[in-house]
């Protein structure tokens, strides 16, 4: 995709997503017509390189209060995943073209499970799993979009860069509570104690002496 050639806030929807990437490579797979696979185009041009992780988190943020205005305790996992009762149930992929030291271009890759009744992996899960209803997923999408817009108009105002972060955090899964990782082949107890402006994770480890502080794959959750 081109992202040059788009206005900002072009969505691209797909109905059957069949090579959808995670972080780092990792796969996310969504049944045809039961989910909302889509990206959308951004240009965050008022946003330093520093400051990157906003987009994320802003994401993440949009997304858990859809989700979480049906099923209530939805959570976000570090960095941008969703999780409803200890399940997954979104997957996001951001890619960003720079122009000098600010962004030209931010393109959010969503899917968002809704309808989907089976999963080949135990720990995902969907909002019909959750609640036991059907959606329809035209009227899922423009409430998703809502979100979307909602917290973006947030942080191209400028002012709400501290208010975002104090929100992802409060929504953090594991923050400031005791849950255990997967560290140098080991399984320990320990909590988040923040995420950095660039957006590593900051964790506590009860077998640790001092805070430590990790980026994508250097820190596994333990499933529960």
């Amino acid at each position: 995709m081109h992202a040059g050639l788009f206005e900002e806030g072009t969505v691209v929807i797909t109905d059957n997503q069949v090579k959808g990437r995670g972080q780092r490579g990792t796969v996310w797979n969504a049944n045809a017509g039961e989910n909302l696979t889509f990206s959308v185009i951004l240009k965050p041009v008022f946003l330093p390189i520093q400051e990157q992780f906003l987009i994320s988190q802003i994401t993440a943020l949009a997304i858990r209060a859809y989700l979480g205005s049906y099923v209530p305790g939805t959570k976000v996992k570090w960095p941008n995943d969703i999780y409803m009762n200890n399940r997954k149930s979104c997957g996001v992929l951001i890619e960003n073209s720079l122009q000098g030291t600010r962004y030209a271009t931010s393109i959010v890759g969503i899917g968002v499970n809704i309808n989907q009744s089976v999963f080949d992996n135990n720990y995902a899960t969907s909002l019909f799993r959750e609640t036991g209803q059907v959606f329809a997923l035209s009227e899922e999408f423009q409430k998703l979009l809502k979100y979307l817009d909602a917290y973006y108009v947030r942080l191209r105002s400028g002012s709400q860069n501290e208010a975002i972060r104090a929100e992802y955090l409060n929504q953090l899964y594991g923050y400031q509570q005791d849950v255990r990782f997967l560290y140098n082949g080991n399984i320990t107890n320990g909590s988040v104690t923040n995420v950095t402006q660039l957006g590593r994770l900051r964790v506590r480890l009860a077998t640790e002496p001092e805070e430590l502080e990790f980026g994508l794959k250097e820190i596994e959750w333990v499933k529960e």
